[in-house]
């Protein structure tokens, strides 16, 4: 069905506007997102955008003409539809209401055509493409330059919007900087390491005298992220992002005083605000950072020096990694952890999986185990703790790492006047990112869990596409993917085993262990397993759980396969290549059918 480009109604007051230009002509081929014309208000001039593709069939109106908002502006034909056939339909109709420089037009047609323009879905107000460019000095002004922020910035820069984005260090955020991508190279440094030291001779390799270079290795992790921080500023300059270092801070709606590092203030304003200032590590009540003999994961990747012995409170995915990278390297490590296994929000069997490989290279690992006190000592740092079966267990390091999870970063962040609604040391927002400030939006960290960086990146673009009419789409969070990057690599995402049961679901499982893997056993990686939860009745993937060398990677194709509602026959059924990992994801369908062919 043909779609219908409408006057759009770009602010409160407006009952009219003037088609100023034209961008593309009768004929030409539309994309959903191209700019087709500029639209003049009382205020300014801005770009009205396609919601929909196809071909620009009909044109409405001239340059220079003004309609009245709904007033029809132009047609489009979509696929598989005769563009003459409806410029024709809709030539022969009326044409919209239209003031003194259009004096003989008629009245609107009175057609069963859809209307083509999407309004923006449970947004006031959004679809507009950003108030007039002479009320604000902005579409959008982003507070956040790490994986939510400067992928909500891009976002909008492709869409033609005028976006700031304010960061107060480097673009890229906790995440490239000091998290997500540094620590992975720290965790290859480890792998390459423990390979060589415990594996060399099976293959077939020979040395004398491994020496570490700590220093250098440090040095090539900060490398990385330094150099994945350029490109996000290359892209800022390519989507004409203007990016300013200092501090955002929300006055009022609409209102951003930016705090240069030098102390200068400034004053900017725009028609929506985004709030994505991520979170920071916490720790636990009475033990206080002091960031060199208790310290954050921040510290922990740029230490001066290899501590012996270090001390990790938490054994959640920070922990377990930082575990996994300085046992590698030769620091005794010791993990306390209050709940009963490493890792545990994943399924049990994957958790016992790795408390298993820990204990094999001499990780000291005490679950069930709460941490009562933390006092530093001439020598670095002494735990008290209490076991499960309380008894009283003391643990002497030189560093102690706190990993026990994050407080949003919201100090600041609006003054009291702007009257923001906060939660739990996070911002609070509706299921569409709306905070309780008008065009005041919230994503990533700082409105609360889960603290991942992929969600971060999903809820910054959903946001923004919301905001300026683009998609409605929304994130199912049942269905989120996460990643531990120890070796072996853990993936997740749905439903565990025990969540499905408590649910009282019938379910089939199926598991299927690396150790049958030719692909894994050639890597040497033979650790692990692939295990997938299907409902017994539709054969419904409800959940999977994975532990083994470069799983992490194994995970989209099965959560893809759940956003398509595959089944478990259809997932047999896909060729997998061979020899690969991935066919292991094929075989524990297999075998929740009784259908494995190599177990």
């Amino acid at each position: 069905m043909p779609s219908e480009i409408t006057m759009p109604q770009l602010s409160d007051t407006m009952s009219e506007g003037t088609l100023v230009k034209w961008h593309k002509k009768e004929g030409d081929k539309i994309k959903a997102g191209d700019e087709i014309a500029d639209v003049e208000t009382d205020k300014a001039t801005m770009p009205m955008e396609a919601f929909e593709s196809g071909i620009l069939a009909h044109i409405a109106v001239k340059e220079g003409q003004k309609v009245k908002v709904g007033g029809l502006l132009a047609v489009i034909a979509a696929a598989g539809e005769k563009a003459d056939q409806v410029k024709q339909q809709y030539s022969s109709a009326a044409q919209p209401t239209q003031t003194a420089t259009a004096p003989n037009a008629a009245s609107p047609p009175k057609t069963s055509a859809p209307v083509a323009s999407k309004p923006a879905p449970s947004v006031d107000k959004s679809k507009s493409t950003g108030s007039a460019k002479t009320s604000y000095n902005f579409d959008l002004i982003v507070i956040g330059g790490g994986p939510a922020g400067y992928a909500a910035a891009i976002r909008a820069g492709q869409l033609k919007k005028r976006v700031l984005c304010v960061e107060r260090d480097q673009l890229g955020g906790i995440c490239l900087n000091w998290g997500c991508i540094p620590t992975k190279a720290l965790l290859e440094n480890g792998a390459f390491i423990r390979k060589l030291r415990e594996d060399a001779d099976e293959w077939g390799v020979h040395f004398d005298h491994l020496k570490i270079d700590f220093d250098k290795i440090i040095a090539r992790s900060r490398g990385i992220s330094e150099k994945l921080s350029k490109g996000i500023a290359h892209l800022f300059r390519k989507y004409e992002v203007k990016h300013e270092v200092g501090t955002g801070q929300l006055l009022a709606p609409h209102r951003v005083k930016l705090t240069a590092q030098n102390g200068s203030t400034r004053e900017f304003t725009a028609d929506h605000i985004m709030l994505a200032t991520g979170a920071r590590a916490k720790s636990l009540p009475g033990i206080e950072f002091d960031g060199k003999k208790i310290i954050s994961a921040k510290e922990a990747m740029t230490l001066p020096k290899q501590p012996k012995k270090l001390a990790i409170i938490g054994a959640g995915a920070i922990g377990c990694e930082f575990a996994d990278f300085y046992s590698a390297i030769g620091t005794q490590v010791e993990i306390v952890e209050l709940m009963d296994h490493l890792l545990p929000i994943e399924d049990t069997d994957v958790s016992l999986v790795l408390e298993r490989l820990f204990a094999k290279r001499g990780i000291a690992i005490h679950t069930k185990t709460k941490t009562d006190k933390v006092e530093k000592t001439a020598d670095g740092v002494r735990l008290q703790c209490t076991g499960g079966d309380g008894k009283k267990i003391t643990i002497d390091a030189d560093l102690v790492l706190m990993a026990v999870g994050v407080t949003g970063n919201v100090e600041n962040l609006a003054t009291p006047q702007a009257n923001l609604e906060l939660f739990k040391n996070h911002v609070k927002v509706d299921k569409q990112y709306r905070t309780n400030v008008e065009n005041v939006w919230a994503v990533g960290d700082v409105n609360g869990p889960p603290w991942l960086a992929h969600v971060a990146h999903h809820e910054a673009v959903n946001c923004v596409e919301r905001i300026f009419g683009v998609a409605d789409h929304a994130i199912d969070y049942r269905f989120i993917p996460g990643c531990t990057y120890t070796h072996p690599q853990v993936a997740s995402m749905g439903l565990t085993e025990r969540k499905a049961r408590e649910e009282n679901r019938q379910i089939r499982i199926g598991k299927f262990p690396f150790n049958a893997s030719g692909r894994a056993l050639a890597s040497g990686e033979s650790d692990g397993f692939v295990k997938l939860i299907f409902d017994a009745q539709y054969g419904e993937l409800l959940g999977a759980h994975l532990i083994g060398e470069n799983v992490t990677e194994l995970l989209a194709e099965l959560l893809l396969a759940r956003r398509l509602e595959a089944t478990e026959d259809e997932i047999i059924e896909t060729m997998h290549p061979h020899p690969t990992l991935s066919e292991a994801v094929m075989e524990a369908a297999g075998v929740a059918e009784g259908r494995a062919i190599h177990l």
